[in-house]
């Protein structure tokens, strides 16, 4: 989780050295025969090798002692849950399987400035789908999406009505998966430019929405703000530090905040200052990048009783840490941390092309979000369409909740249409 998502960082956009140099698109650019962003075809095909060396780290595993707690999960996850996932994953999981199950929709690599953009995009087939493009954050990958890919293309299979359908669009942020690696820290504002440049150079939409949550959100947000060719943007994570709070409700968001950073916060505080020093051992370990990841994607979901396995699958958590075990991952997706901090600690400032208010926004608030801010912050601050209280649901929105996401994204994109201007 990240404070990318905070006002301060959409309306005052501090960079890094170098992420001006970087526009949006422009105008001009539509469904033309001259894309300025190439893109070509991408299959997912990990070496033999490198499936058979994990294999091999993963059955020398030397296992720390258990614990005292009433709570097991207080300080990480507990001896039993690990040895029990990999357990699973030495003798039951299967990668080829699950790459198969990948590939079956049509990825792709976009080539911007530096970067080789890894997402996925299936097309509805109709002539007036909306496209929309769908971005993750930290600890999550394109893997959160795979159940509501097709439900959002082809709505009319899945329970819907035809007319709502997407054309999909989920993006790897760069140093995340199969999007290849920046060499330092990256910001949000950043991967914004680079995601609406495929959106409309590489693929000819000249509209879309975005949606995420996480850093996920902050980029959307950021495309919403900056971007003339984002109609809107839908969040399922909205937080507000570093911003005034006016109401009551606001200042005791903020509290939670403060009190989440301080109980909490200690894998951010890592990843923001030595990547680099927690790299080595993540890079050599696969348990150790299945214990950070594992931990959050417990901590931060709506379960019962605690338990994982009563919203994910072992194979779901499993698909999301090899995505980052496969790619050696783990580090250079913390220069999103890095990125942040600079960011805010910049005195260069870069204003947005249009005021956050002038922003349309959807806002979907899941109940077992670790931090949100309140609704007052989202109609003070932007364009609100629509907002959204969820019945269940936490931090990872379309991984936990596919059947509760997709209709919301199908009624956000209803009201967008009816929005007054």
């Amino acid at each position: 989780m990240t404070i990318a998502t905070t006002i301060t960082a959409v309306s005052r956009r501090r960079l890094l050295q170098g992420a001006t140099a970087l526009p949006f698109a422009s105008a001009s650019v539509g469904h033309t025969a001259e894309a300025k962003v190439a893109v070509t075809p991408f299959k997912i095909t990990v070496p033999q090798a490198r499936l058979d060396d994990i294999q091999a780290r993963l059955k020398m595993a030397r296992w720390p002692d258990e614990p005292a707690s009433n709570d097991p999960w207080t300080y990480g996850p507990p001896v039993s849950a690990m040895k029990d996932l990999v357990t699973y994953w030495t003798t039951t999981y299967d990668w080829r399987k699950q790459e198969a199950m990948m590939n079956r929709f049509p990825h792709f690599k976009a080539r911007v400035a530096d970067y080789d953009v890894h997402f996925i995009h299936l097309k509805s087939g109709r002539k007036n789908a909306q496209p929309i493009i769908l971005t993750h954050g930290w600890p999550g990958c394109f893997v959160e999406f795979l159940d509501v890919i097709e439900p959002l293309a082809f709505p009319e299979k899945h329970g819907g009505n035809a007319e709502d359908a997407f054309d999909v669009v989920v993006a790897s942020i760069p140093g995340f998966g199969f999007s290849s690696k920046p060499k330092g820290p990256i910001t949000s504002t950043l991967v914004s430019r680079i995601l609406d440049r495929v959106m409309v150079e590489g693929l000819g939409y000249k509209g879309y929405i975005a949606q995420g949550g996480d850093y996920g959100a902050g980029i959307s947000i950021g495309m919403a703000t900056e971007s003339q060719h984002c109609k809107a943007a839908h969040v399922n994570l909205l937080l507000g530090a570093g911003a005034k709070q006016e109401t009551e409700e606001e200042r005791q968001a903020m509290e939670r905040w403060n009190a989440r950073s301080l109980t909490m916060g200690g894998y951010r505080a890592i990843q923001k200052t030595k990547p680099l020093s927690l790299a080595y051992g993540m890079d050599n370990n696969p348990i150790a990048v299945a214990a950070w990841l594992f931990e959050k994607f417990q901590g931060w979901s709506q379960l019962t009783n605690g338990d994982p396995w009563s919203v994910y699958t072992r194979d779901q958590i499993l698909n999301a840490i090899m995505t980052y075990v496969v790619t050696d991952t783990f580090g250079t997706a913390s220069w999103m941390y890095v990125g942040g901090e600079a960011a805010a600690s910049r005195d260069n400032e870069v204003p947005p092309r249009r005021a956050p208010q002038k922003a349309a926004l959807g806002v979907a608030h899941f109940p077992g979000e670790v931090s949100f801010w309140p609704r007052s912050f989202a109609e003070r601050n932007f364009k609100l369409v629509r907002w959204s209280d969820m019945p269940r649901g936490g931090h990872f929105a379309a991984f936990e909740q596919p059947k509760l996401f997709v209709p919301e994204m199908r009624a956000f994109a209803r009201d967008l249409r009816t929005a007054k201007p």
